[in-house]
């Protein structure tokens, strides 16, 4: 399948306008993040085309890695104007095109099921199953 996310999408999400080149290095780098993701989340490919909320989020993150590469091409994290100095983000000073670890995380694991901070499975279940003893509150014989 071809990469989800257009110039258009990438235009849509800049707060500026994009330059002739801005659009042209951008088509490359949507591609680039692209095979990155792919690489990480393989399954990331077939889901694309079968779910369409899926789809969007992929072309969100797609989008914002390349506009962190946009908005900041000299990967500057900082600068002094007297006694001038500046320091390079460190996440950005190797000019890396990257995902980031949250962005990843949205995409999940391929399987459907949840699993991480947010998932609470109580002591004694296996499979998401619940056991046959569970009650909710109010339905427990006293």
């Amino acid at each position: 399948m071809a990469n989800p996310a257009t110039v258009d999408d990438l235009t849509k999400r800049s707060l500026r306008p994009l330059t002739d080149t801005d659009r042209t290095v951008g088509a490359v780098l949507l591609d680039d993040a692209w095979n990155i993701l792919l690489m990480q989340k393989p399954f990331a490919e077939s889901k694309v085309g079968e779910v369409p909320s899926f789809r969007a989020v992929v072309v969100q993150i797609l989008c914002a890695a390349v506009l962190r590469l946009l908005a900041n091409p000299d990967g500057k994290y900082s600068e002094t104007i007297d006694d001038y100095q500046y320091t390079l983000d460190k996440a950005r000073s190797t000019g890396a095109l990257y995902l980031s670890d949250a962005e990843l995380a949205l995409l999940g694991d391929g399987s459907g099921a949840t699993s991480g901070a947010y998932t609470i499975v109580p002591g004694g279940v296996r499979g998401g199953k619940q056991p046959s003893t569970f009650h909710t509150v109010g339905s427990a014989a006293l």
